[in-house]
C-alpha cells in the first residue's frame, strides 16, 4: 500500500496521542490493578495462564517507555505498559515488543521479519507486508477459533480494511484491525451562533456544507473578525483524499482491488470524479487564504478560532476538545453518505502474523489478543486510539454521548480504494494540483492521470512477465 493506511488521519491521531489527548476511560496506572479478574474475563478472549513460550511483536509509532510528554506533562504510554497488560492475561508467555518509528517503518518491519526478530507486527500498512510474502493468511485460525468472530467489530468496512486478493482473485485475510479512525465534518457551534445559523445537521449534504460555508464567510457579527466557512487539509496527497470521498457520496465507482497493484481497477476520470472535483473546487472559495498551499489553520482550535466547518478530521478529535475543555463548543456531523451507506475516510492500525513466526499457534493468540481482547483496552484507556471492537471493552462500559458520536463515524466509514494507493494516488495528487494551481480543467485533469495511472501499469505488467 501507500505510505502508512492512514496517511494524514493517522498522523493526526498519533500527534494528539503524543500530546495526551485521546480519549480514555481511566488512568492505566491506577485502574488496572483495581479490576475485578471477572471484568477482565468478560472480554472475549480469555487469559490464559498455561500458555508458554515467547513472542516477539514489532510495533509501529509505539513508545519505547512510558513517560510524561514533554508540552503537556501528560503519561504516554509505552511498549513496557503493553507489557504489563499482555503479562496480566499469558503471565506465562515471555514477551518482547520492538517499537520503530514511522519514518520508513517499511524499510524496518521488513529488516526484523527477514532477521526473523519478530512473530507478530502491528502496523498501518498491511498489504506491504503481504505483497512481500511476509504476512500470514488467517484464515485456517479464523475458521477454528472460537473465541473470534466477525461480530465482535464495530462494523464490517473496518473489518475488510483494504482487502488482500491471491492470484485467484480470492479475498484473503492476513492481518486483523486493531486500531481504527474515521472522519467527520467537525464546527465551531459558537461562529453558527454569532451568525444566527443553524448548526450543520447531523448527516449534512454537501449542499447544505456548501450553502452554510457561504454565509459564515465574512465578518463575524459578534466579534467584528473575519471567518472562514471551509478548511480542509489540501496539500501532498490531502486534497485527493477529499475529493475521493466526495465521489463516494455521489456514487463514483470506488475500483476494486487485485491480486497485484497493475490488476487494481482504477478510474480517475470517471463522471463521479469529475463532478466531486469540480464540487470540490467550487468550497475553495470560502477557505481562508493559502489553504491550497497548506496554510490558514493556525487559529483551529484555539480560542481565536475563525473557521466554522474543517472537513475530513479524524473522529479522535472530539477528544482532544474534551481534553482542552473546549466540547461545549465544537461538534461533529457526519461525512454524506455515498448509495452503500458509507461516508468518510477509514484508517487504523492492523495486526498481522508473520510468515516465518517461530510459534504460529502463540502468534494467532497475540493477534487475537490485540484485535478482540484487552488489547483494545490498552490501546483505549492508554489513550492510544480508538478501539474497533466495543465487545471487547466488556459489559460494563458504556459510551457517553461524545463517544457515540465517535463510533458512528467510524460505524459508517467507507472501505478502502484502490483510488488511494500508490500509482493512482500520486496520479490523483498530480491531477489535484493543476486543478486547483494552474486552473486545469477538472476533465481534462483527470484524463491525463488516468493515462498515467494505465501506463505505469503497463510497465508493471511487463516488467513481472519477465521475471
Amino acid at each position: 500500500m501507500h505510505r502508512r493506511w492512514i496517511p494524514f488521519a493517522l498522523a493526526a491521531v498519533l500527534m494528539l496521542s503524543a500530546a495526551g489527548c485521546g480519549g480514555a476511560q481511566s488512568d492505566p496506572s491506577a485502574g488496572h490493578a483495581k479490576e475485578a479478574s471477572a471484568e477482565r474475563s468478560s472480554a472475549p478472549v480469555k487469559a490464559k495462564p498455561e500458555l508458554k513460550g515467547k513472542i516477539r511483536i514489532g510495533f509501529v509509532g509505539l513508545n519505547d517507555q512510558t513517560a510524561p510528554d514533554p508540552l503537556t506533562g501528560d503519561t504516554v504510554y509505552g511498549a513496557d505498559e503493553l507489557k504489563k497488560w499482555l503479562k496480566q492475561d499469558y503471565p506465562n508467555i515471555d514477551f518482547e515488543v520492538v517499537t520503530y518509528p514511522f519514518k520508513d517503518h517499511q524499510g524496518k518491519v521488513k529488516a526484523l521479519i527477514e532477521s526473523r526478530q519478530i512473530d507478530v507486527a502491528v502496523e498501518s500498512d498491511s498489504k506491504f507486508l503481504w505483497n512481500q510474502g511476509f504476512s500470514q493468511e488467517l484464515t485456517p485460525w479464523l475458521e477454528k477459533d472460537k473465541e473470534w468472530s466477525k461480530d465482535h467489530y464495530l462494523s464490517s468496512s473496518m473489518f475488510t480494511g483494504p482487502l488482500e486478493v491471491d492470484p485467484y482473485g480470492r479475498s484473503v485475510i492476513n492481518a486483523l484491525p486493531i486500531a481504527v479512525d474515521a472522519s467527520g465534518i467537525f464546527f465551531d457551534k459558537s461562529i453558527f451562533e454569532a451568525y444566527g445559523i443553524p448548526p450543520l445537521s447531523s448527516n449534512p449534504t454537501w449542499d447544505e456544507v456548501l450553502e452554510k460555508a457561504k454565509r459564515l464567510t465574512g465578518k463575524n457579527p459578534k466579534t467584528g473578525e473575519l471567518t472562514y466557512g471551509l478548511f480542509t487539509r489540501i496539500p501532498s496527497d490531502n486534497a485527493g483524499y477529499n475529493v475521493s470521498i466526495i465521489a463516494n457520496t455521489f456514487g463514483a465507482d470506488m475500483g476494486q482491488m487485485g491480486y497485484k497493484e497493475y490488476l487494481n481497477q482504477v478510474s480517475l476520470n470517471s463522471p463521479g470524479m469529475v463532478q466531486a472535483t469540480n464540487y470540490f473546487k467550487s468550497l475553495i472559495p470560502y477557505m481562508p487564504p493559502g489553504t491550497v498551499q497548506g496554510l490558514g489553520g493556525e487559529k483551529w482550535s484555539t480560542p481565536r478560532n475563525n473557521i466554522a466547518m474543517y472537513i475530513n478530521l479524524p473522529a479522535i478529535q472530539l477528544q482532544k476538545f474534551r481534553s482542552l475543555k473546549m466540547d461545549d463548543r465544537y461538534d461533529v456531523a457526519m461525512i454524506p453518505k455515498g448509495p452503500g451507506g458509507t461516508g468518510g475516510f477509514l484508517g487504523g492500525m492492523r495486526v498481522q502474523m508473520v510468515k516465518n513466526a517461530q510459534d504460529k499457534e502463540l502468534a494467532w493468540e497475540i493477534v487475537k489478543w490485540m484485535s478482540v481482547g484487552n488489547g483494545q483496552r490498552f490501546l483505549w484507556e492508554t489513550k492510544w486510539m480508538m478501539p474497533v471492537s466495543v465487545k471487547a471493552l466488556g459489559p460494563n462500559y458504556m459510551p457517553d454521548a461524545l463517544e457515540e458520536k465517535m463510533f458512528k463515524m467510524v460505524e459508517q466509514a467507507q472501505y478502502m480504494s484502490p483510488i488511494w494507493f500508490t500509482t493512482a494516488k500520486f496520479a490523483l495528487t498530480r491531477a489535484m494540483e493543476k486543478v486547483l494551481l494552474k486552473d486545469t480543467p477538472a476533465q481534462e485533469a483527470l484524463d491525463q492521470a488516468q493515462g498515467e495511472v494505465e501506463q505505469e501499469f503497463a510497465k508493471m505488467k511487463a516488467a513481472d512477465q519477465k521475471k
